[in-house]
């Protein structure tokens, strides 16, 4: 994980501790997965796109009439309360 995925240094990768290499892997798979959000939202806009030329005039489709996804369907501000309570619980026990 640490020398592949992580493309840590082989130096990096003994120098750290168990936890900062949690720490590093958990961010690798956050970025991992906002990235593919970014792909399936980016998909979604194009089908709408693609979709809107066979629409009835004056007929609206939005991306979100289209496909809801998972994680729009908390409330953003919701979410982000939620994830700054999890980094302090993290930050509280390191």
């Amino acid at each position: 994980m640490g020398l592949g995925r992580l493309r840590l240094s082989p130096s990096a990768f003994y120098e750290m501790t168990l936890d900062e290499l949690c720490a590093a892997a958990r961010g690798d798979s956050k970025a991992e997965e906002q990235r593919q959000q970014m792909e399936w939202e980016r998909t979604r806009w194009l089908a709408t796109c693609l979709l809107q030329v066979h629409m009835k005039k004056g007929t609206n489709l939005s991306p979100r009439k289209l496909a809801v996804f998972p994680w729009e369907k908390q409330d953003s501000d919701k979410r982000e309360e939620q994830e700054a309570a999890k980094l302090l619980r993290q930050w509280a026990n390191e």
